[in-house]
């Protein structure tokens, strides 16, 4: 049906249904480089577009198809041929009549305008009839290869287009909007109207020169019977201001268009289209279409005539205009893959050499070989072109295929004789290409044909060292398989070795040295490929050199080591890495400088700590007599040098060094946290826990009088319901019209049913009542639990005051075991809904990290364990000598894991006991249970070593950084964290009535007080390690800094106890949530106020009205 320069059009028939359509092959780009072919972005832009349009006077997009080489759209079939064909075999045409095709163009227009789209091509050719044979045909806009969707906030800017219709802003490269398309709407009614076109000159450039100047007239010639509102209408249009120029809406809306009256309607009816100017157009049009051909015969035969008596040895650089127009055709056939139509061509030139190149220098055989296609070689050739043809940069036809990637014409031409290790002008062989461009495939192909892969160009370089420039491990990998020699040096000095260290590609590294690659080998500059690895900080290049052996302590032409280069630059992963590796620190430059001299004379802290850390010496002397020290003072870095000060006796530095090695001791203690309703029996619990064999033998048991019982554990809330209606408002009486936003107890709606009725408010609430033996918000001992272990336990109180404090507490720490408690004396669907709210809790509180396993489980789940207490007083079978057995222990396990089996790691036992029965079989089942689970979280300790530099290395890899822990197991103790531990005590008694301090304050009082080789990442370590001890805190927050409670119990116990407690008069008046700071003051009147409420409001507590 049609073909342009990267499409053709054709027609097709749909096999289920037989409807036919068009079919657009696209000829796709092949490299991002190449000129041939449409880029996959303009193409998936027009396949966008045509998406999204759906209208009578617009072409429709039926499917999409894609191959290797084309994208083919199936669009609907538009055959009634062009407007202006059509239009041309009329007689006669007033202005009405145009104007009803003009009106359907106009609404096309408006409504790709509607969508922001513009078309910025349209012109007659793309103006199209559905169907010329009935009696009103409708106009359809086809081809949207230039369209673009306007993105009014980005300027766009392009030269395209057809010249005679483009606007002034295209060939200006201006911004370009909607009113691109309202100028060429101008045009075509211009030459609808006239059959002149109004900016068309002799020569493209002049035609642009008319369109910028918007040089046109209306000459009588043309106007002759052309009305005046005619005219108005394309004088509107071609307005060079496009801001100026009438929009879509303005001429759908002008008189000439939609008649005002009657006299305009007439005047329109009266005037009528130039149709014999307008038939000369037309005819003009498809004679310029025939005259190419004719003219490119006449040229081909005269060329023929006097190329038979002209030598062959003509200048490759100059065609005459003749041979280039045929020349152009041939490789517009080559590129098209257009067998048949090349074939047809050679055929009539009986004379034609072949193998005469473009004006690039490149020969058709050449450029048939980059474009793959063996057909087109196989007619060349036939034709004369030579197997070993070369362009002007001396490549042949191996070359070209083997830089385009292929593998079937390669083996056409190998087939053929085509030479195989010719080098180009550069020195280049197709190898080199072939690697350089990354086609594994090729390369293989190659080196089974026998190609040389040693070869070097003129820079030296093999094409083993494109490979390893570029990152082409399957290349590298092909041409280290294929037996290159992989130690060869390009002009620099260096092997591929060396280029793939510095450009950070491990895997060519890896390759290279398990293919006999020397990791030694050294450039111009002395530099071995550990040297460029560091000093591009190329890190896993770096470990895969170290774990091949490399040499680390190798000086390069100014004696510098590998450590030396990483040192000055500061990297610290790095220089752990060299150390660990057995670098030698002392090792002194040309200048006498050791690496520790470049740390201190850059003032690079962290690295001069760890070398002081791996045994360097710091009193070593540079040439001229300085020590470390002194260069660092003298570059005024007062903090290293007062390091370095520090450690200038060989015993204190032996001392703190010795301090940051992890010992055979395991952590002494790990928290225990008990979450449960008020009731449940939580701190009997922890006695029972507590108590041996003789103190469980004589501890009292609970009285069972009914009365007591009575107050005690009261009836089911469900059972008997209190007046009031269960809501926030009775949580906290007075907030009806606050509004109350809380993190960690707002749940999906499934998880909470029935969940707030197991709370009422606490006037109503017996639980909730003043009670000295409650407990008050979190209460926290170091306990050890008989035939478990030391544990810091942490019982969260089940009054629902303090819940809104848990946030930073709860779930917080991976090391712990999370004991879940619950009375059997609920009804079933209560204690299910008690167990669900605070796994729910702690649920929301656990950060969700990746890597997450199948089904969305998590990495390092928190541990917790679910205990149903009161079986004695329910009456829960037991048989003599064995454990209770609760009738619905598997159903509540399974609702339970089956919600939140993948965020939590639930034990698969429910424990149904007695909380005060320490003695009981039961409770021996519950201590095993914590003891194996306390075990599994501790006992990585005694698979460590205690040698120097492993234990650096566990340390940097297991210990905690400061946010939450993304393992389940301690580390083993350092001396330093137990130094820290006794010296607690002493700091909390300095700190005053506050026990907050700052992470930044923590780490510079260990370093000034205890042990200055200690980094910050060893104490951030170490601080999360005490906090998985329970001795300190570690409490992050968006609106300030970390900081550490130094004693938990200050803020968890007393400030929380007092603040929020039911029982504190002078606190009843919180449930409004306003406090003065008189309250707090006299509610902890040891604290420093200010720095406290700051704490509240990070924790969302409260926060200052700054109304009062």
């Amino acid at each position: 049906l049609f073909s342009g320069q990267f499409a053709v059009v054709k027609k097709c028939r749909e096999k289920s249904t037989g409807l036919q359509y068009a079919a657009k092959f696209i000829k796709k780009r092949r490299t991002k480089s190449s000129r041939r072919g449409v880029s996959r972005e303009d193409i998936e832009r027009e396949v966008g577009i045509l998406k999204e349009i759906q209208h009578p006077n617009v072409i429709t997009l039926h499917e999409v198809y894609e191959n290797k080489t084309d994208v083919i759209l199936i669009l609907e079939l538009v055959a009634g041929g062009e407007l202006f064909d059509f239009l041309a075999e009329k007689e006669s045409l007033t202005e009405e009549e145009a104007t009803e095709f003009l009106k359907q163009i106009l609404n096309g227009v408006y409504y790709l305008h509607s969508l922001q789209i513009a078309h910025f091509d349209l012109k007659p050719e793309n103006i199209m009839l559905l169907d010329r044979n009935v009696p009103k045909p409708r106009i359809k806009i086809i081809d949207f290869g230039l369209a673009h969707k306007i993105d009014f906030g980005n300027e766009f800017k392009n030269i395209f287009g057809t010249p005679e219709f483009v606007a002034p802003e295209i060939v200006n490269y201006e911004p370009l909007g909607l009113e691109a398309d309202m100028w060429s709407i101008g045009v075509i009614t211009y030459i609808l109207l006239s059959g002149a076109s109004p900016f068309l000159g002799d020569t493209k450039q002049e035609t642009l020169a008319n369109v910028s100047a918007v040089n046109y007239e209306f000459e009588e010639e043309y106007f002759s019977n052309t009305s005046a509102l005619a005219k108005d209408f394309i004088r509107r249009l071609l307005v060079k201001d496009p801001k100026k120029r009438m929009t879509i809406q303005d001429s759908l809306q002008h008189p000439w268009i939609k008649p005002k009256d009657t006299q305009q309607a007439l005047s329109r009816k009266a005037s009528a289209v130039n149709m014999e100017k307008f038939k000369k157009f037309a005819a003009r049009k498809k004679w310029k279409q025939s005259v190419r051909l004719i003219s490119l015969c006449q040229r081909l035969s005269r060329s023929f005539l006097s190329r038979s008596n002209m030598s062959v040895a003509r200048s490759d650089d100059t065609l005459d205009e003749e041979d280039s127009f045929v020349m152009k055709a041939i490789i517009h056939a080559i590129n098209d893959d257009n067998v048949p139509g090349l074939q047809h061509l050679l055929g009539s030139l009986s004379n034609y050499d072949v193998n005469q190149p473009n004006k690039h220098g490149t020969p058709p055989l050449l450029i048939a070989a980059g474009c793959g296609n063996i057909q087109m070689l196989q007619l060349l050739i036939k034709r004369g072109s030579r197997i070993d043809v070369q362009d002007k940069g001396g490549s042949n036809a191996i070359y070209w295929a083997s830089r385009h990637g292929h593998v079937d014409t390669l083996k056409f031409l190998h087939e053929n004789k085509c030479p195989l290790d010719v080098k180009d002008k550069s020195g280049e062989t197709a190898l080199h290409v072939a690697a350089r461009y990354g086609h594994a495939d090729v390369v293989q192909l190659l080196c089974s044909f026998g190609s040389n892969p040693n070869f070097q160009d003129k820079e030296e370089e093999t094409p083993l060292h494109c490979a390893a420039w570029h990152g082409y491990y399957s290349v590298a990998k092909a041409l280290c398989e294929a037996g290159c020699n992989v130690n060869i040096k390009n002009r620099e000095g260096e092997t591929p070795l060396l280029t793939a260290s510095a450009r950070g590609y491990h895997d060519i590294v890896e390759c290279l040295a398990e293919h006999g690659g020397d990791l030694n080998a050294s450039d111009k500059d002395g530099h071995i490929a550990l040297h460029l690895a560091v000093r591009r900080c190329q890190m896993e290049v770096i470990q895969t050199l170290l774990s091949q052996g490399s040499f680390v302590n190798f000086q390069d032409r100014h004696g510098n080591t590998p450590l030396h280069v990483a040192c000055k630059d500061g990297n610290v992963p790095i220089v752990v890495a060299l150390c660990e590796a057995g670098c030698d620190p002392d090792i002194s430059n040309k200048y006498g400088r050791t690496p520790l001299h470049l740390a201190a004379n850059n003032g690079i802290l962290d690295v001069v700590r760890y070398l002081c850390l791996t045994g360097a010496n710091v009193e070593a002397l540079t040439s001229d007599g300085k020590t470390a020290e002194d260069l660092a003072r003298s570059e005024q870095h007062e903090h290293v040098a007062g390091l370095l000060a520090r450690l200038r006796k060989d015993t204190h530095r032996s001392l703190f060094i010795q301090q940051l090695r992890p010992t055979q001791n395991l952590q002494p203690r790990i928290k225990l946290k008990l979450f449960g309703h008020s009731g449940s029996g939580k701190t009997t619990l922890v006695e029972s826990l507590k108590c041996g064999l003789l103190r469980s033998f004589f501890r009292r048991r609970r009285p069972r009088l009914s009365s007591t019982n009575s107050t005690r554990f009261p009836p089911s809330p469900l059972a008997s319901k209190p007046a009031v209606s269960v809501s926030i408002n009775n949580l906290y009486p007075g907030c009806e019209n606050v509004s109350v936003r809380s993190r960690s107890m707002m749940f999906e709606p499934g998880l909470t049913k029935g969940m707030l009725e197991v709370f009422v408010a606490p006037s109503h609430h017996p639980h909730c009542s003043a009670d000295d033996q409650s407990t008050k918000a979190i209460d926290i001992q170091n306990a050890y639990l008989n035939g478990v272990g030391d544990f810091s336990v942490w019982e969260f109180s089940g009054n629902p005051v303090y819940f809104c404090s848990y946030d930073y507490f709860a779930a917080n720490d991976p090391t712990s075991i999370h004991v879940i408690v619950f009375s059997l004396e609920e009804p079933y669907e209560i204690q299910l809904n008690q167990v669900v709210f605070w796994l729910s809790f702690l649920k929301s509180l656990v950060p969700v990290e990746e890597p997450i396993a199948f089904g969305g489980k998590l990495k390092n789940p928190l541990r917790v364990v679910l205990v149903a207490t009161h079986a004695d007083i329910m009456n829960v079978p037991r048989p003599a000598g064995g454990e209770f057995g609760y009738d619905k222990d598997t159903a509540l396990l399974k609702e339970i894991r089956n919600r939140f089996g993948n965020d939590l790691h639930i034990s698969d036992k429910l424990f149904v006991l007695d909380a005060g029965a320490s003695g009981s079989k039961d409770m021996k089942v519950l201590r095993n249970h914590l003891q194996e689970i306390r075990s599994q979280i501790v006992a990585i300790a005694k698979e460590f070593k205690s040698d120097l530099n492993i234990m650096i290395q566990v340390w940097h890899n297991v210990h905690f950084t400061h946010t939450p822990s993304t393992t389940e197991v301690c580390p083993p103790m350092t001396h330093l964290c137990e130094k820290i531990i006794s010296t607690l005590p002493s700091w909390r008694k300095l700190n005053g009535p506050n026990q907050l301090m700052s992470l930044q304050q923590f780490v510079y009082d260990v370093q000034d007080q205890l042990n200055p080789l200690a980094s910050e990442e060893d104490l951030r370590g170490i601080a999360q390690q005490l906090h998985s001890a329970g001795e300190i805190n570690i409490m992050q927050s968006e609106t300030v800094q970390d900081v550490l409670l130094l004693d938990p119990r200050w803020l968890c116990t007393n400030v929380l106890g007092k603040l929020l407690s039911v029982e504190t008069p002078r606190a009843l008046h919180h449930y409004r949530g306003r406090y003065t700071m008189e309250d707090i003051q006299r509610l902890v009147p040891d604290s420093d106020v200010e720095e406290l409420l700051q704490i509240l409001d990070a924790m969302d507590i409260c926060a200052r009205d700054l109304s009062s």
